[in-house]
């Protein structure tokens, strides 16, 4: 039987994968050789005579529900230890709380289970993908300035992988990667990262154009509908390129005045897209240095590690928030300009 990540009960610490165990023969429990010879006996020796087995008593206090978590004893369903740096973490927690590698036991289903035939599968008996969250890095090599992989991983908390192997090309390579999501959602992307001071400049730059671009279609005071019309009547392509292509060309036989007020909402669209692109160029480099900055600030703060990793998750991760709320800042912006007319 595997005793890792049970409390000796003579010294009151976890029993790690390479200490020499002592197990009692008359009731199971298992403790340090050098705790069991210092006391001569099992510690539960006074218990033997009521029949105590260790089996029995560690499948009881797992059933407990004691609300002072100082006085429960650590059982094999309370404590998983990391596979790669030892640590003994809480039974619900997916990844390791100081290096985040993926846990494996029974107590996580997201990771390797034993089942009764003894091979790796899911509860349900399905094969497990394992995906490493630190991209093959050790959690204590350093990313850049003094802050390593593991506190990186703090900061950036969600897609771990992603960005811990995009971090690793700028760092060795100063390459990094096109951002799809960067480039579409632009400026909310970055507040959605918590980016605050770049996201808002990139959604204001945005939501200027948008706006812009609308209006100028929208309000009888630019007269681009009316522009359109006296277009369209001059028009008798019958293919839609045709049509296109003949617009553009009647377009350009306006006077300057006309000809560039129908080309701006075109303009304003094509700054749009300059500005997402560039977005999408710059946003995992920009998340780099905003992640450095933000665990470097804080490790400069404290050297209390439980506080440290306290600031790190709460500086870190993303703010779904600002999410929900620019996507519906967004419809009132696309939307409201067409009733401004009947408004004013």
């Amino acid at each position: 039987m595997d005793y890792t990540g049970l409390k000796c009960p003579a010294c009151n610490t976890v029993i790690e994968a390479d200490d020499d165990v002592v197990v009692c023969p008359e009731c199971g429990t298992p403790h340090h050789r050098e705790c069991y010879e210092d006391d001569g006996h099992c510690y539960f020796q006074d218990k033997h005579s009521e029949g105590f087995d260790f089996n029995e008593y560690i499948k009881n206090k797992a059933n407990e529900n004691n609300d002072n978590n100082s006085e429960k004893e650590n059982s094999s369903t309370d404590v998983v230890i990391c596979p790669r740096c030892q640590t003994a973490n809480p039974k619900n927690n997916f990844y390791c709380s100081k290096c985040q590698a993926p846990l494996t036991g029974s107590q996580n289903p997201f990771t390797n289970n034993q089942n009764p035939a003894g091979n790796t599968a899911t509860p349900f008996g399905m094969p497990v993908i394992n995906i490493d969250p630190m991209a093959g890095l050790d959690p204590n090599e350093e990313i850049d300035d003094g802050v390593t992989a593991g506190e990186v991983a703090k900061v950036v908390q969600n897609n771990t992988p992603y960005f811990l192997n995009i971090f690793k090309n700028i760092r060795d390579e100063n390459k990094s990667k096109f951002s799809f999501c960067g480039m579409i959602f632009s400026g909310g992307y970055m507040l959605y990262r918590k980016m605050y001071k770049l996201g808002t400049i990139y959604t204001i730059i945005m939501g200027l154009l948008i706006v812009a671009g609308i209006l100028v279609q929208t309000l009888p005071m630019f007269g681009w509908s009316q522009i359109c019309n006296e277009l369209i009547g001059n028009i008798k392509g019958s293919s839609s390129f045709a049509f296109y292509q003949l617009l553009v060309q009647e377009a350009f036989k306006l006077p300057s005045e006309k000809a560039f007020i129908f080309f701006l909402p075109v303009i304003f669209s094509v700054l749009e897209w300059i500005v997402m692109i560039i977005s999408g160029a710059i946003v995992n480099k920009a998340y780099f240095k905003h992640t450095i900055k933000t665990a470097k600030k804080i490790k400069n703060k404290t050297t209390d590690e439980t506080q440290k990793n306290k600031q790190l998750k709460e500086k870190g991760g993303v703010n779904a928030k600002v999410a929900l709320c620019l996507f519906v800042c967004y419809l009132i912006i696309s939307y409201l300009p067409y009733y401004l007319p009947y408004i004013l």
